[in-house]
């Protein structure tokens, strides 16, 4: 094997593995963000009602993890998608490695 052939194969190989890594990140979310219920502990007959200016008190963290998990969901998607492009492009790469492997005989 040609010194040169040995250059093609490393880096066939290189942008394989890269492939499969972008492939495999591809399938990685983060998770959505959850908000704790607050629990009832209080005794039988006792009733607590808190808010904040006519409005539930959990009203804006819900609206915040509305929103932020909105987000996440966008970012995963992206993600997802920039993960899968890369991942086409180091394979072929590699082949495109692997065939000048091939030319250089």
């Amino acid at each position: 094997m040609k010194k040169i052939q040995r250059i093609w194969l490393i880096f066939g190989i290189l942008f394989i593995l890269l492939s499969f890594f972008h492939f495999y990140q591809s399938s990685q979310k983060i998770s959505e963000f959850k908000v704790t219920s607050r629990s009832d502990n209080l005794p039988e007959g006792i009733q607590i009602k808190v808010g904040i200016a006519n409005m539930d008190i959990d009203k804006p963290l819900n609206d915040f993890a509305k929103d932020f998990n909105e987000y996440l969901n966008d970012y995963n998607n992206s993600n997802r998608t920039i993960n899968l492009i890369s991942a086409l492009g180091y394979f072929i790469a590699s082949l495109t490695a692997f065939y000048s492997m091939y030319l250089s005989k």
